[in-house]
């Protein structure tokens, strides 16, 4: 039932492209942060796609790991949106590709978060050239 994603990298504009179900066209979008834009079928509640802009910088490891980047685009989504954006960004297949957490600085803040898994494809060795 689940295809395997076909990836698409445009290397001078660093940008991955990540269809998860190809030649479907996704009848909503969800910008999640300026980075990352979710694609998906919003009466089926599933995803289409992702977007991930400055990809390179997306994939960073850091010293402790990989980086992190707030989800900011939910905090302006109605209340039924971000329910649906949740739901999808935390199960396959957008969550083996982005893996969400939250980050709370104190007890009655949360910021959801995610870090960018590394595509299980020879990305890597073009997009630092």
């Amino acid at each position: 039932m689940s295809q395997i994603p076909t990836y698409s990298y445009d290397k001078e504009a660093d940008v991955l492209y990540i269809s998860f179900s190809p030649g479907e066209k996704a009848t909503a979008a969800v910008e999640l942060n300026d980075n990352i834009l979710l694609r998906f079928n919003r009466d089926e509640k599933r995803a289409v796609g992702l977007t991930l802009m400055d990809f390179s910088v997306l994939i960073q490891l850091t010293n402790l790991g990989p980086r992190s980047f707030p989800l900011s685009g939910l905090q302006e989504l109605e209340p039924e949106w971000q329910e649906t954006v949740i739901e999808l960004i935390t199960k396959p297949p957008v969550s083996q590709i982005l893996k969400v957490s939250t980050y709370t600085p104190s007890l009655a803040e949360i910021i959801p978060i995610t870090f960018v898994e590394r595509p299980p494809i020879p990305i890597a060795a073009c997009e630092m050239e």
